[in-house]
């Protein structure tokens, strides 16, 4: 029977990590579609965001907040 050091430095740098998108990609997509001007004017061209980032970002938009 093999035992898998699950400890191994290795192993920690394979942690799951959110996916990230450019803001092409995000502007594009379909779960955006609604909110492509607001997205234009407040991400970063060459930055990536996941969705989270996203969301976060036009929740503060909405408060009153770029």
């Amino acid at each position: 029977m093999n035992v898998v050091d699950t400890n191994n430095e290795s192993n920690k740098d394979e942690t799951k990590k959110a996916p990230e998108f450019t803001k092409t990609q995000i502007v594009k997509s379909n779960k955006y579609m609604a909110r492509r001007d607001a997205l234009n004017a407040l991400l970063e061209d060459g930055k990536p965001y996941s969705f989270a980032k996203v969301d976060g970002i036009l929740k503060k938009f909405d408060k009153g907040g770029k």
